[in-house]
């Protein structure tokens, strides 16, 4: 009999948690991305996004932004708000495919499906927003109207004041396939 099958699992959890707190510095290595390669995820053109937002939107065909955003954005949002937010101890980086297989992601994967999402819907401002102190946030803007989600509460709000609380944590950058801003002073 293997000696790993008489562990229980909260001491198999246990191991893996001393593993990887170990190798915490070789993992965020080899995880880092640059900003192009962030910014790329958030893209309405990947193949796996176009799947994922025909399975959701089945029943609006041929979609019509004009006509069905709404109802789009909300379907979208419904579907994010299944996914589990979990923040790592290093930096882990998950495809959208694991993401949907285990609905769970950390707040950044989260945000970056949901503003890839958007974005495949047609919203062209639809970014992913990072303050000063880390916290991660989606906006887009619809009919002038802002709204904002947070991935780790799934909070969502909408209207002029929906962007106000950034005063007392200011944005780092922002950024969708399209654009990158730094907000940080050099």
């Amino acid at each position: 009999m293997d000696m790993a099958d008489e562990l229980d699992a909260e001491t198999k959890l246990k191991i893996y948690a001393l593993i990887l707190n170990r190798y915490k510095d070789t993992i965020n290595k080899s995880e880092s991305r640059s900003i192009s390669e962030i910014r790329q995820k958030v893209s309405p053109y990947n193949e796996y996004i176009r799947a994922l937002k025909d399975r959701l939107l089945y029943d609006i065909a041929p979609y019509d932004s004009e006509r069905s955003f709404v109802q789009a954005s909300e379907r979208i949002l419904a579907y994010i708000r299944g996914v589990r937010a979990c923040e790592f101890a290093f930096s882990f980086w998950m495809t959208y495919e694991e993401i949907e297989s285990l609905k769970i992601a950390s707040g950044m994967d989260k945000a970056m499906l949901y503003a890839s999402l958007l974005r495949s819907i047609g919203s062209e401002d639809a970014r992913v927003l990072v303050t000063r102190s880390g916290k991660v946030f989606v906006r887009y803007s619809h009919h002038g109207i802002d709204h904002l989600y947070d991935p780790l509460t799934n909070a969502f709000s909408s209207g002029a004041g929906s962007l106000g609380f950034f005063a007392e944590d200011p944005l780092a950058y922002s950024f969708n396939d399209l654009a990158y801003e730094n907000f940080e002073e050099d």
